[in-house]
Order: C-alpha cells, then structure tokens, then sequence
C-alpha cells in the first residue's frame, strides 16, 4: 500500500476544500504495461508491486487490468492485457479530487490514470485517504457510519474456486473467513489469484488445470489470519491511521465477537464523493449541522432513492424530512419521515434512530414492501395503526 507521491504537498485540513482540490496534488508515479502484455506477466507485475490494478496505454484509449479481472479471466496465461483490460477515464491533473472519488467508486478501482495525452501519473486511494486524517470534520466521523453491514462472508471449510466465484458475483476484494459463526481470518482476491497460477506456473507462463488443484485449497489455508479489527463506535480517522501503519486495505467491526460489519480504503474515499442528486424530484429537509454527517445521510438518501426508482419506475417524487432531537448526555436522536408518490398515491414510511446513515440505510428495502403490498393489506394495517395510537 505504499504510495510515492511525486510533490510535497501542505495537509488540507477542511473536507470541502480537499474535494475541491486538483487531483495533481496527489500524483504518484503509474504502473503501466503493454496492450501485448500476457496474463502471466500482468500477474507479476501486480505481484511485484503490492498493486491491485495496471493501467494498459492502447492508441488514444486507457485500460485497466485489476486484480477481479484477472479473477474473472480464463486460465490462458497467455491471454493478452488487451483483451481483458476495462477502458477507464484519464484524469486531467487540473480536476477535482471530488471527480476522481466519484470515479472510483463507479468503476471500484483503487488508482486511476492521470494525464493529458499520455499516462503521466495516477491517483490512489492510498493517497486520497493518507490526506484525509488530518481533516478536522473527518475526526469526528464514527467508523459504524462508513462501514458495510452484513458484509459477505465465507466458511473456512470452503473451497478456493468457491471464494473466487464470490467475489467475481459480487465484485469485492475482501471475504471474511467464518467458522461457527466466528471470524477466523480473512481472504483477500490476490491471495487466490496467487493459489489460481503458481509462482512456477507464472514464470513459465503456461498452465494445467491438473497442476495447481487450487479446487480443492480450503480458504483457511489460504486465509490471513493477522485482521485488523475494531470496534462500531471508534472514530473512522484512528481506524484509518491503523490501516495505514499495518498496510491493510479493510477493517472488520466486530461486537460481542460477532462480525458487525467491513469497511475498506473506497469506503473512506466515498467522503469525497459529492452526492449525485437523482434525475427526479428527490428532496431532503432537516439536515443536521455537522457537515460529515449530512453528507454521509444525504449521499445514503439520494443512493436509496435512486435505486428505488429503477424497481418502481412509476415514482413521481421522494420526499425525506428530518427532525432532530437533543437529549441530556449531548447526542442526537433522529426522526425521519419518508413520503413518496406514485400514481397519484402517496406512501409513507418513518423511522428513528442515533446514526442518520444508518437510518436511511433500509429505506429501499422496507418502501419496497409497502410499494407492494395489496392496497386492502395496506387498509388492514392502516386501520391498525391508528387503534393501537388510541
């Protein structure tokens, strides 16, 4: 996770001025190969190098071969970069901090290219979340507000070829090994490339399924069992600095020795990210003052909202207000009232809670059932709502 940045830069100290700021502060060096390159010799490379993604320079277009694609691709090692890279965005030094988290997030790349005509440096997350600790406003954020819930996991007893298939289903780096219910280690997507295609294999780029019966390697043998874990209520930036110092790209949160949840580097990049607002009416009243806190819910509303809409294509308009109240021991306890029109209809939903992220977090799933249930059912419990008030 070592990240040489090319500049010595001044620490930005406020959120909002680090999205703002050109992605050239940034710049470390690139990691390249050539369009010719075979899968064998991009294996290496990424192995040499501790790195999770090659950019590949073909004509005037920019491909990237990332650790998943190497997952996903057949066992020809002699397959070219060419055909299995993703053709990613260049970066221009003059943009935005903000477009490269954006991006990231999109594409769930951990470095981007940057460069006018040529790839002259690339943006990482490694970086990006390096300038993050010393912000004041990110001190204060929790880490249960930037994690995962529920994250995907695997059971110790399974195969290799199992969690390759996961992760390639989902999209992720990171499975937490479980065994009755109790995380054991975790495995990460480079350790089963590397079970995948043996380091002899690799150098004499040839490859028999016969040879490596990585099929049959169980995670728990090849599963790290050194994991950085933490508790929900620790502050995000101490949780960030532990990653940093121990060279690791997640945290587990784990409460009452049960797995709570996982957040990894993109997790902490998505800050940067400015909420894209949905192609309807989507409002949010009420926010609160802390900006970090805003964010974070507005970003989890307008996510939810967006989602919703492509499951229910009839909905006019989302509307969210927020109420807060104040309690002795200083925290904050939130309302949310959700109403959505559909038809000519208006549903509505209601929630409360301490972590207004959190809270925004099932809208999708809970107004889809409302959204679908039968109109006499939705008579029936209305009926009882308003009994049971009495």
């Amino acid at each position: 996770m070592n990240t040489e940045l090319r500049k010595v830069r001044k620490p930005v100290i406020d959120l909002e001025i680090l999205r703002k700021s050109k992605v050239e502060m940034f710049e470390s060096r690139p990691l390249t190969a050539s369009p010719m390159s075979s899968l064998s010799q991009i294996i290496g490379i990424l192995e040499k190098n501790d790195a999770n993604e090659v950019f590949i320079e073909d004509g005037d277009k920019v491909g990237v071969v990332s650790i998943r694609d190497v997952l996903k691709a057949s066992e020809n090692l002699g397959m070219r970069a060419s055909s299995l890279m993703t053709i990613v965005p260049k970066l221009s030094p003059s943009d935005a901090v903000e477009r490269a988290a954006a991006f990231m997030s999109d594409y769930r790349l951990r470095a981007l290219p940057v460069g006018e005509k040529k790839v002259d440096g690339a943006v990482t997350v490694e970086s990006l979340c390096q300038a993050l600790l010393p912000i004041n406003e990110f001190g204060r954020i929790k880490i249960d507000k930037l994690m995962k819930k529920d994250p995907i996991t695997i059971g110790k007893s399974e195969s290799a070829s199992k969690a390759r298939s996961v992760m390639v289903e989902h999209s992720i780096d990171h499975l937490p090994v479980l065994d009755s219910g109790k995380v054991r280690g975790i495995l990460l997507s480079n350790q089963v490339v590397l079970s995948m295609f043996p380091k002899e294999k690799l150098e004499q780029g040839t490859f028999s399924r016969e040879a490596t019966k990585y099929s049959s390697i169980k995670a728990s043998e090849l599963m790290d069992t050194n994991i950085l874990v933490c508790a929900p209520d620790e502050r995000a930036s101490d949780v960030l600095k532990r990653m940093i110092e121990q060279d690791k790209t997640y945290a587990l949160m784990k409460q009452w020795d049960e797995l709570q949840g996982i957040a990894t580097l993109r997790d902490f990049v998505a800050l940067l990210v400015e909420p894209e607002k949905p192609d309807f009416p989507a409002y949010i009243v009420g926010l609160p003052d802390d900006p970090s806190e805003a964010h974070l819910a507005q970003a989890k509303f307008f996510k939810e909202a967006k989602a919703l809409r492509r499951s229910f294509p009839d909905i006019e308009e989302i509307r969210a207000m927020i109420k807060t109240k104040s309690v002795p021991s200083g925290r904050h306890r939130y309302e949310i009232s959700v109403s959505i029109e559909a038809r000519g209809k208006i549903h509505a939903y209601s929630a409360e809670g301490w972590d207004l992220p959190v809270a925004f977090e099932g809208l999708q799933g809970k107004m889809k059932r409302i959204l679908t249930q039968r109109p006499d059912k939705r008579k029936r419990e209305s009926t009882r709502k308003s009994y049971l008030a009495k």
